[in-house]
């Protein structure tokens, strides 16, 4: 069982960066296994493959999404939503 640091719309930094992204999905991969070594018995299965899409706006104010290694970033609170 896989667990998920972040969820969908958490801010996120990669760790020692300043860039706050805002997460998007985890990506998820589709592997083909055969039953018993059977071809005609394919069985698809969806997994987590340790990226985690992220959006934020760069300097020339163009929106990029760009997957990350789950394990690179650390969760933040934008200094907007700060008390």
């Amino acid at each position: 069982m896989v667990t998920l640091n972040f969820i969908k719309n958490d801010w996120v930094k990669e760790k020692n960066g300043s860039r706050i992204m805002k997460v998007d999905e985890y990506q998820i991969i589709e592997s083909i296994i055969y039953a018993d070594g059977n071809p005609a018995l394919p069985i698809v299965k969806r997994s987590y493959n340790g990226r985690v899409w992220c959006t934020w706006v760069n300097e020339n104010k163009t929106v990029v999404t760009q997957p990350f290694w789950e394990s690179d970033l650390e969760s933040v609170v934008p200094s907007s939503m700060q008390l």
